[in-house]
């Protein structure tokens, strides 16, 4: 099981600069002290999805009267910012259209600013291309953690209502208690956990279910809807510690052309902890989240696994605020869904805590690639053109992962074990 400490030796890590991040997003030409600066804090500025964007505005010291304006709709946003330390302002900016978009910033003594962005629908697709098609919708086959189902789906995009349940840890318990509305909490017998940050709060966890980019999102983060106000990008649960981990699931069996009707969620005792519902990890204050689409038993495609995954993180930011860093963990095929999507996406995944993985990733796949076509080959296409003497002898002579070093007879087919 991962312990504390190996998430710690993570952080130290990152501090140390050992692991990469994507540059920030200002706007052309920017100098930062000496010229406005416009960062796109949730998504690279190219590849907003929703409708809204988690904006930071840096302002030089003589910036006087600012006004933030969105276009194409001239709508005045300037309310949305909040002044988070001198001179700098960060705001969720809504009412994007789909497609460009941009933002500009003005500043009495200073001068403008602008930043470019362009816009795509909650329900993707961004980089992946055109969706996938058939698409079976799992909506109304998905359990939340009150027992009951998300429901049906709304539209032909598998799209759902957003709903938010709370789970609790009773006192002296080891498993969570499931409640269906904040007001269902109980104010007494709920049990105490402290954060890795030494913050001390009531066991209470909120989970939301959505859908995004066509697949069942859900995230988890301690927070007590009794004492803390609601989250946002600007005043995140008092209990989480700033740390995101990203559940990337398991296995690759089917993976293809369904919505999914399960989070990849993984315990394997002593060994592996991947549960977006872990107690150990939200009790020392981590959030979690997933997309059914980076299930890879439920999606084998690591483009589509990689834009679920970038598009549910940006929904996360700006809902509760940008993490300290995020890592991913999975086993088997989930290890491939950490290290695929970390090398597509540059500053998606800061680490990979990876498990029951393969020395060459390419290796199982180019076998079972050439096992299934030897397969096709003996059995439907020639299927007497080996007796089975000759394969056995074969194998004998050659070894299931070398070709033959004598030309023969289909010698352009390599053998490999199945």
């Amino acid at each position: 099981m991962m312990t504390r400490g190996t998430y710690g030796c993570l952080a130290a890590l990152m501090v140390a600069g050992l692991v990469s991040r994507i540059p920030e997003a200002r706007a052309d030409g920017d100098e930062v002290g000496s010229r406005i600066a416009i960062q796109a804090l949730s998504a690279n500025p190219d590849r907003v999805s929703g409708g809204d964007v988690l904006l930071k505005i840096s302002l030089p010291r003589d910036a006087r009267s600012v006004m933030v304006t969105l276009h194409p709709t001239n709508q005045d946003v300037t309310a949305s910012f909040h002044e988070t330390a001198p001179g700098v302002l960060v705001g969720l900016v809504s009412g994007l259209v789909v497609g460009e978009n941009r933002v500009t910033v003005r500043a009495e003594e200073v001068g403008t600013e602008s930043l470019r962005l362009t816009n795509y629908p909650i329900t993707g697709p961004i980089t992946s291309g055109p969706h996938i098609q058939p698409f079976i919708c799992q909506t109304q086959t998905f359990t939340l953690p009150d027992g009951t189902v998300l429901g049906a789906p709304t539209d032909s995009d598998c799209s759902a209502p957003t709903k938010i349940n709370y789970l609790y840890m009773p006192q002296g318990g080891t498993t969570f208690h499931a409640v269906s509305r904040a007001s269902d909490v109980p104010r007494t017998g709920v049990a105490i956990t402290t954060t890795t940050m030494g913050v001390t709060v009531r066991f209470v966890v909120r989970v939301e279910t959505s859908t995004i980019d066509r697949g069942i999102y859900q995230s988890a983060v301690l927070h007590d809807p009794l004492s803390d106000p609601a989250p946002t990008p600007f005043s995140p649960p008092r209990g989480w510690n700033g740390r995101l981990i990203a559940i990337e699931g398991f296995g690759c069996p089917g993976g293809w052309y369904i919505q999914g009707a399960s989070i990849g969620s993984l315990v394997l005792p002593g060994v592996l902890d991947a549960n977006l519902l872990s107690p150990a990890r939200l009790g020392e204050g981590y959030a979690m989240f997933s997309n059914t689409l980076q299930h890879p038993s439920n999606n084998c495609n690591s483009v589509l696994s990689a834009e679920a995954a970038t598009m549910g993180k940006e929904h996360f930011i700006k809902t509760l605020g940008v993490p300290k860093y995020t890592v991913s963990i999975g086993c088997s095929g989930g290890s491939y869904g950490s290290i695929q999507l970390a090398d597509q996406v540059p500053g998606l995944f800061d680490g990979a805590l990876i498990a029951c993985t393969f020395p060459d990733p390419l290796g199982i796949a180019f076998s079972g690639s050439d096992g299934h076509l030897l397969t096709h080959f003996f059995t439907v296409t020639d299927p007497t053109g080996f007796t089975h003497a000759q394969l056995h002898r074969r194998r004998q002579s050659v070894g299931p992962y070398r070709s033959s070093p004598k030309p023969r007879r289909h010698s352009r087919l390599r053998l490999r074990a199945v």
